[in-house]
This record gives structure tokens, C-alpha cells and sequence, in this order.
């Protein structure tokens, strides 16, 4: 009789902890319970554990092993620190006394595990009113009370495991499939019509160029999260939204996650569009939409987000953020507007089975005007509308394509701006050439050889402007500094000819 008092009040001490203060059980069976207080700080959990003391040897055997215990559930939930509680619930106290019972041990010189014990015996016990069953007079209905608190405690663990699973697993990731099968597609038909990487071609199937939005073509900020620039941007944008568009999409549901990756996707690109001059494409604004929809989730369930995916998800998230600033290449303006984009796109569509609220309407409103005043922005900052570089490197595509009406605006644009290279001028004056605008493309040349002396190309072509401005002396000197840096077929044949 003894033993099942204590037995009940075993699971009576539990019942309280779970029912009355809120701890979620950590770890559940027959002899040994964890309880965690999730909102203290730092982290309390405290070890339940049912034994019949003999000898204190026992106990020092179990506290150590406790503390290591303790600190390995410290370290998988990624805390700083926890103060844990051993609590032994037996019959009697052990026959010999332990002074340091009651003292604190330490798992390392940091002190980031601090385990108290407390041995609960009979007469303890009996002072407590936990242990009071004033109703209970024969062993069935002590067993019958002692089961009852067993079955309360297990479809508490049950209800909650479940009503937590249920927030992950809402709907279905069938949104995520079309898209990764729509970026696939894409892609295949830039690369059958040019390539990936050219940017004439993204440019023609509707990718982020800044005047082309200008002129009116603004739902390029649309388009340009479908394409991707070569397979490597593919595959990491596919993996990326395999992963984080499919655990959204679980969570918030098919209709949710859409209004939430079309809303990030526009951020992007509208902030890309307000910032990044060059020409842009991907779902990586989308993708980090994602992540601001994670964070949205993270706030409305904080602990649970925390227990589970959250520190996770924040560290890629600032991986991906530092790499953004440490590349430039990257397009971290697309990247952080998508991630703001997402965040707010949850407070407007909000969790499943959320009422509807006011707040909706007034983050609808937010995101609106954010967008517009990106756009605004756009509109309005003149050295974001071209990039001479950009222009430089259409112009060379076009050259490539030997079309050299539609190469030379962007050719001269790209040295009006100042590009301050020597391909600048180079590739200019050979279209000016083209056109036997001769004397500019002398001075072009000239402007060309002033900045790169070695530019062997740049000589060759100058000896042939020299030969049609019959300038042949001119000729034979631009010639043979050409053979003195790089003696070719072609530049030993010219060199011949002036002879």
C-alpha cells in the first residue's frame, strides 16, 4: 500500500506540473518523466523519477550521470543554458545520508547545465497536498486513481503531439511540383532559343531590364522568377524551393503559399528593379519569401518554432544573407525584398483555420504601398535605369550575332556613360568601322591603345583604319607593334602586304 501511495503520488505530481503549470513532458514512461517549462529563462526541466531508495551509493552514481544527461538535452534543443531539477520520489529516504544532494553540479566550467536533486520520501509526501486521496479507501480504487492520471497524462502528450503536427502538415506541396516543373520548362526553352546565360535571350523571354520597365514593360517583374541564368542558378533555386517551398506550402496551403511566393516574388524583383541595374532573373526573391513566411510562422508559434525547425531555418537565413553582401554579383536587393515580401504576404493571408482580422486588410495596405514606393524609386533613380557594363555586354551579343545596327546604340551608350574600359571604345570602334565612320573609329582606337598599350587587337584594327584612311606609314607602325606583342598569321600577312 505503501508503494502505490507513492506510485500516486508520482503520477498526481506530474498530472499538476502538466495540467495545472503548463510543462510540456519531454520524456515519458513508467518510472522516470522530463518535464520542460518552456517559458522560463533560462530553460527549466526538471527529471521525475519514481525509485525506491536503499543506499545513497545509488544517488551518486545517478546525479552525475543526470548532469550529462541534462546537457546533451541542452544541446539538442540549442540552448545556452538550463537549470535542471532531479526529483526521486520514494517510499524512504535511503538509510545513509549524502550531504551533497542538495548541492549543485556542474557539467562544465561554464555553467551552462546547473542540476539540482531533492529526494521526495513518505513523509514529505505526506505533507504536500498532492498526495492527499481522501475518496480512496481499497487498493482497486488507489490502482483505478493511479491509471485514470496515466491516461490523462498520455492523451495530453497525444493531443499535443497531434494538434503540433497538424500545423506542419496542412496541405500538400502540389504548388511547389508545377512551379519546379515550370522553371524546368523555362529553362530548357531559353536554352533551345540561344542560351541560359545570354543575355539577349533572357532579355527577349522577359527577365529584369530595368528600360524595358520603363518603356512600360512591367510585367517582366513577373516573368523574371520563372527564368534562371545557367544550371547552377537551376539547380540551387530548384533545391532551395523544393525544401522551403514545399514545408510552406504544407503549413499555410496551396492557395496561401501562392499569394505568399507571387507577393515575395514581386517584392524581389520591384526592389531588384529599384537597385540592381543589371539585368536579373531567378526565384530567389520568391524563395526568400519563403523564409519571411517561415519567420511569420515563428512568431505566431515561437516556442514551437524554436523546439523544431527555427534555429535551423535562421542560420541558412543569415548564411545566405552574409553571402548575399559578400558577392557582389549576388542580388541581395531581390533577395532581402522577397524576404520582407513573404513576411508580410503571412500576416495577409495568415495561418489555416486564423480568423479573418482587420490586421489583414492593413498588411494588404503595407505591402501595396511598399511595392509602389519601390517602383517609385525605380522610376526615379536615374543610376539604376542602365548599366554602361550591362550595355557593353548587349552590344558584344549582338556583335557576336553580327548584327551591328542593333549592337551600336548599346555600344555608344556604353561608353557615353563612361565605361571606363578599353573593350568599350574597342568594340565601338569597330562598329563605327563597319559603318566607315573611319575617323571615329581612329579616335576610338587611339582612346583604346592610350588605355591598354598591350591591346594587340586594338593595334591590328588601327592598321586597318590607317590602310582605308590611306594613312599607310600610320599603317606600318600600328602593324608592327601588333606583331611585337602577339606575332599572328593574320598581323604577319598585313605586315607583308605594307611592305
Amino acid at each position: 500500500m505503501e508503494q502505490l501511495n507513492q506510485d500516486y503520488f508520482y503520477w498526481r505530481f506530474i498530472h499538476h506540473y502538466v495540467f495545472q503549470k503548463g510543462y510540456r513532458i519531454h520524456r515519458l514512461n513508467n518510472k522516470e518523466v522530463w518535464l520542460e517549462d518552456e517559458d522560463s529563462k533560462p530553460r527549466r526541466l526538471i527529471r521525475v523519477v519514481r525509485v525506491d531508495l536503499d543506499f545513497s551509493s545509488w544517488l551518486r552514481r545517478d546525479v552525475p550521470e543526470s548532469v550529462k544527461a541534462f546537457d546533451l538535452v541542452r544541446r539538442k534543443l540549442r540552448l545556452g543554458s538550463v537549470i535542471g531539477e532531479n526529483v526521486y520520489i520514494s517510499v524512504y529516504p535511503p538509510v545513509d545520508q549524502w550531504d551533497e544532494i542538495n548541492k549543485p553540479f556542474y557539467e562544465s566550467r561554464k555553467k551552462r547545465t546547473t542540476v539540482f536533486s531533492s529526494i521526495i520520501d513518505r513523509l514529505e509526501a505526506n505533507q504536500m497536498e498532492l498526495s492527499s486521496a481522501p475518496s480512496i479507501h481499497t487498493i482497486e480504487e488507489l490502482e483505478m486513481t493511479i491509471f485514470s492520471l496515466q491516461q490523462q497524462i498520455h492523451q495530453a502528450v497525444e493531443q499535443r503531439e497531434s494538434k503540433e503536427k497538424l500545423l506542419f502538415f496542412y496541405g500538400k506541396p502540389i504548388a511547389t511540383y508545377l512551379l519546379l516543373v515550370s522553371v524546368a520548362l523555362m529553362f530548357y526553352i531559353l536554352e533551345q532559343n540561344g542560351s541560359s546565360t545570354s543575355v539577349l535571350t533572357l532579355i527577349e523571354f522577359g527577365a529584369k531590364y530595368n528600360p524595358l520597365i520603363l518603356e512600360g514593360e512591367w510585367w517582366r517583374l513577373f516573368t523574371a522568377m520563372f527564368l534562371h541564368i545557367g544550371f547552377l542558378h537551376l539547380f540551387m533555386n530548384s533545391l532551395a524551393l523544393f525544401y522551403l517551398g514545399g514545408t510552406v506550402e504544407r503549413m499555410f496551403g496551396t492557395i496561401r503559399f501562392l499569394i505568399i511566393y507571387l507577393i515575395a516574388g514581386l517584392s524581389g524583383s520591384v526592389a531588384s528593379f529599384a537597385f540592381n541595374e543589371q539585368v536579373a532573373a531567378g526565384a530567389s526573391g520568391a524563395i526568400f519569401g519563403c523564409f519571411g513566411a517561415l519567420l511569420y510562422f515563428g512568431m505566431i508559434h515561437r516556442k514551437l518554432f524554436l523546439r523544431t525547425m527555427g534555429k535551423n531555418v535562421l542560420t541558412v537565413l543569415v548564411i545566405n544573407l552574409v553571402f548575399g553582401f559578400a558577392f557582389p554579383m549576388v542580388d541581395n536587393g531581390a533577395h532581402i525584398g522577397g524576404l520582407i515580401g513573404g513576411f508580410l504576404a503571412g500576416f495577409i493571408v495568415q495561418l489555416p483555420k486564423h480568423r479573418t482580422s482587420v490586421k489583414q486588410f492593413a498588411f494588404l495596405v503595407i505591402t501595396l504601398f511598399s511595392v509602389m514606393g519601390l517602383y517609385w524609386i525605380g522610376e526615379t533613380n536615374d543610376s539604376k535605369a542602365s548599366s554602361p557594363l550591362l550595355e557593353l555586354q548587349i552590344g558584344q551579343e549582338y556583335l557576336q550575332e553580327d548584327k551591328i545596327e542593333q549592337a551600336y546604340p548599346f555600344l555608344k551608350r556604353a561608353v557615353d556613360q563612361g565605361a571606363n574600359i578599353p573593350e568599350a571604345t574597342f568594340l565601338l570602334a569597330y562598329a563605327e568601322a563597319k559603318f566607315e565612320n573611319y575617323e571615329e573609329a581612329k579616335m576610338l582606337l587611339l582612346e583604346t591603345i592610350n588605355r591598354q598599350s598591350d591591346f594587340h587587337e586594338a593595334h591590328y584594327n588601327l592598321a586597318l583604319v590607317y590602310v582605308e584612311l590611306n594613312q599607310l606609314d600610320e599603317a606600318r607602325a600600328s602593324i608592327k607593334v601588333a606583331v611585337q606583342i602577339q606575332p599572328n598569321q593574320a598581323y604577319l600577312d598585313l605586315q607583308e602586304k605594307l611592305r
